[in-house]
């Protein structure tokens, strides 16, 4: 039977952003020599994506999602968002001290000294007044590549509570949800459509001196098991945040299954019935859902496996460790598939790729 799903601590609302709130990305990554395609479809997205409207919105476990290919790919965690980079690895640093915890009041207080040991200053608060515990974010003087009051440093600090909040609400015990009782950022009045705060059951007070969080005090004795967080069983915390996310409010269009599958066999889940159990459903309902959607398993999973696998071809990896990778037996099975995904040997693709670079 499967086990149930997290329950959110706020409507089952899909939180998203305006494609414009979030066009500097697009310079970060050019900055870096990041191919922005390339980074969007090692996030499992469309090319183009933040070529967009300004107006189309985004969902915010994409923009996750995004975040967790431009740290892995740029090899800098903060997303060069700050003058001092963070090597990658600092999410496994923090995750393997949080599997420590056993309560939710050391959850906070290691969080929170772990990234004040990583950026080397006291940014990061836990308080406690009254009734209310507090995880408070000063960024006052926190060394930002943009100007501290910037419209995308704003959206991405109150991205950064919606990441606090889902990595604790991840080690909460299962159906249990956060008494939030506050969102406080130093933001101004929100644009209509974006719902990246305003998706929680939680009032928000903008023009705040610091970023926080506010729950009642009583979640301070909870008590967390760390080894059931998909967060911090994730290859980092933003994607592990990213897959939260679309678990607790997935998309509500009937297509959007597609869609979960995809991320399900991104993280290394192949098998239907694995999926099915991982979505909590039968796998009779999943081909179901599947087939209203006009898109069997067998090719989602093909397309899926295919874009790793250019993927990783891009990026050089040797075929016979993507053939490990994506499960195959060996590299003549991979080879085979990828014919016939592509018309083309892997080694072929791999040099006509090299040629349009050189080019």
């Amino acid at each position: 039977m499967p086990s149930p799903s997290p329950q959110p601590a706020f409507p089952m609302a899909q939180a998203s952003l305006h494609i414009g709130g979030v066009a500097p990305l697009k310079a970060m990554m050019a900055a870096s020599g990041l191919a922005i395609d390339h980074v969007l479809r090692r996030a499992g997205l469309p090319a183009g994506l933040l070529d967009h409207d300004a107006h189309a919105m985004l969902r915010l476990s994409d923009y996750f999602r995004i975040c967790e290919q431009m740290a892995l790919l740029g090899g800098d965690e903060s997303c060069h968002m700050s003058l001092r980079p963070l090597m990658v690895g600092t999410s496994e640093l923090v995750q393997a001290r949080l599997r420590g915890c056993t309560t939710m009041a050391e959850v906070m207080e290691l969080l929170a000294s772990s990234y004040n040991i990583i950026h080397g200053h006291r940014y990061n608060q836990v308080q406690r007044r009254g009734g209310t515990i507090t995880y408070a974010i000063d960024d006052t003087d926190f060394p930002y590549a943009f100007d501290h009051g910037d419209a995308f440093v704003i959206l991405s600090l109150e991205c950064l509570l919606i990441y606090v909040h889902v990595l604790l609400l991840s080690l909460a015990p299962a159906g249990r949800s956060l008494p939030l009782r506050l969102i406080r950022t130093r933001g101004g009045a929100a644009r209509a459509g974006d719902s990246h705060l305003d998706f929680w059951a939680a009032p928000v007070r903008r023009g705040a001196p610091v970023f926080a969080l506010d729950y009642a005090a009583d979640i301070d004795g909870l008590r967390v098991d760390p080894s059931t967080s998909p967060v911090l069983a994730a290859r980092t915390i933003y994607g592990g945040v990213a897959d939260m996310l679309d678990r607790i409010a997935p998309p509500a269009r009937v297509a959007a299954i597609v869609e979960r599958v995809e991320r399900e066999i991104a993280a290394g889940r192949q098998d239907q019935a694995e999926i099915a159990t991982a979505l909590g459903m039968s796998v009779a309902s999943l081909r179901r859902r599947l087939a209203e959607a006009g898109q069997p398993f067998r090719d989602v999973r093909a397309r899926l496996m295919n874009s790793i696998a250019c993927a990783a071809l891009d990026d050089g990896r040797p075929i016979s460790d993507i053939a490990e990778t994506l499960g195959f037996a060996d590299g003549r099975s991979f080879a085979r598939a990828f014919r016939q995904w592509n018309g083309v040997a892997p080694g072929s693709y791999r040099d006509s790729r090299a040629d349009e670079l050189v080019s």
